[in-house]
């Protein structure tokens, strides 16, 4: 699958990169929509604190907002997601911590961030594959794709 790597400071390029496989507890979304935030600009041009600080590097694959329909679910995941549309939660939690007990997966210590932290790709491409548990906003199989821009107003 093409997919857009980020190789360092406004070093960027589209690649065949291996596509993702739904693992246990997961799922892999045909990507149809990505937001391009500050977030991305700061790792673009090599001012992001996450670089220095050691929890990102590059290569990477930027996209940690985003919008698709799922394609494939894992084992243990429930199988009406399939061709639903979706959005995802940026950090995911690992859902065993105090923190994500209370629901607070965002300021979980061992949290991914889809994206931006090192060990999750984001989904500048054409699939990603991300936790059920991070899917948010499902929208009925053979609904349109809504508006061209995805917005989390609890990241603002």
């Amino acid at each position: 699958m093409k997919a857009l790597i980020l190789h360092g400071p406004g070093k960027a390029t589209v690649e065949d990169v291996p596509a993702p496989v739904a693992t246990p507890g997961e799922v892999v979304v045909d990507v149809e929509r990505v937001g391009v935030c500050g977030t991305d600009i700061e790792f673009f041009a090599g001012d992001m604190a996450y670089l220095r600080e050691g929890h990102s590097s590059y290569p990477m694959r930027l996209g940690h907002e985003w919008a698709g329909v799922v394609a494939a679910v894992g084992d243990g995941v429930d199988p009406a997601w399939l061709g639903r549309r979706v959005m995802g939660n940026t950090m995911i939690g690992d859902g065993t911590c105090r923190r994500c007990q209370r629901g607070h997966q965002h300021v979980c210590e061992n949290r991914d961030e889809v994206g931006i932290r090192d060990g999750r790709p984001g989904a500048l491409a054409e699939r990603i594959a991300v936790p059920e548990r991070s899917l948010r906003g499902a929208r009925p199989p053979g609904a349109g794709p809504g508006p061209k821009i995805h917005v989390d107003p609890r990241q603002v």
